[in-house]
């Protein structure tokens, strides 16, 4: 009987560690190839296609230096996702765009993935998250 408890209580103390570990994973976005330290960077972290440009975790970051800045999502679950950066430079909100819908602001996707005509897909720019991780971006 006594054993029986013990290992009950085992395996109820390993699911919880792990029910516990599995939303501490932290992601570290560093953002590199600012032009110019005008404006905000946007990072959005995405958690699934059906998200993907729509609905997102969002830090708004001032530039303190163009050579890179770092951006931390912290409490995240193990999973796949996806992060899109633009650099709002006149800080609307928005990333604005020109002739035909060409941007004129700066942006990047994780796993530097571009877009043929229009913004990087999700299936290109997704990553597992299943530890600490740190990924870069480099905006264009």
């Amino acid at each position: 009987m006594k054993k029986s408890i013990l290992t009950v209580l085992g395996i109820v103390a390993a699911t919880l560690s792990i029910l516990a570990a599995d939303g501490q994973n932290e992601l570290t976005v560093v953002i590199k190839n600012m032009k110019s330290t005008d404006g905000v960077l946007e990072v959005t972290l995405f958690d699934s296609e059906g998200n993907w440009l729509k609905e997102g975790q969002k830090q708004k970051v001032t530039i303190d230096n163009t050579s890179a800045v770092s951006v931390i999502f912290k409490d995240l679950p193990q999973g796949t996702y996806g992060v899109a950066v633009i650099h709002d430079a006149n800080e609307n909100g928005e990333l604005d765009a020109g002739a035909f819908g060409i941007p004129i602001e700066a942006y990047g996707f994780s796993n530097d993935a571009r877009g043929m005509f229009g913004p990087a897909d999700f299936d290109e720019s997704q990553f597992e998250l299943n530890a600490n991780k740190q990924i870069e971006i480099n905006i264009k």
